[in-house]
């Protein structure tokens, strides 16, 4: 168990099936365009990824992050956090899991999306060393632009 407050103490694993239901939930509380329930499960099942699920002490998920390798390019699908729990670096810890777990593999980078307009998780992939180095426009459903940010391997 990893601690990241004094109070707060949290367990990282892979997700499971029966997770599904609460990442959707999640899902729905986080972002405009939520992946459904069906997309979730391929993606908990799908060969080669890394993913991870952080719960807390009752073994509830907190936080989650889905990766899928794209050559050398581990690339960050998404990393949500329950609105009750943000603030606490769950993301951010998720986050590093990525770098590392991309260092370990020999990668060159690892690549996310996000929205042009959330300025605060631009400021948080900041903090973790990407860099803006593109744009996919209109690549969400309503049309916006999705800022493109990479964090390259040392």
């Amino acid at each position: 168990m990893a601690e990241r407050e004094a109070s707060f103490r949290f367990s990282v694993r892979a997700p499971a099936p029966g997770d599904v239901h609460t990442l959707e939930r999640i899902e729905q509380e986080c972002f405009s365009d939520p992946w459904p329930a069906h997309l979730l499960l391929a993606e908990v099942h799908a060969p080669g990824r890394f993913h991870r699920v952080l719960t807390g002490e009752g073994g509830d998920v907190l936080a989650y992050l889905l990766c899928a390798w794209q050559y050398l390019d581990l690339h960050i699908l998404k990393v949500a956090t329950q609105p009750e729990y943000r603030r606490r670096g769950l993301a951010s810890y998720l986050i590093e899991l990525a770098q590392r777990h991309a260092k370990a593999f020999a990668a060159d980078s690892v690549t996310l999306e996000v929205r042009k307009s959330n300025v605060s998780a631009i400021a948080l992939y900041t903090q973790l060393d990407f860099k803006a180095v593109g744009y996919r426009r209109r690549y969400y459903g309503d049309g916006e632009d999705a800022l493109v940010m990479t964090w390259h391997a040392p």
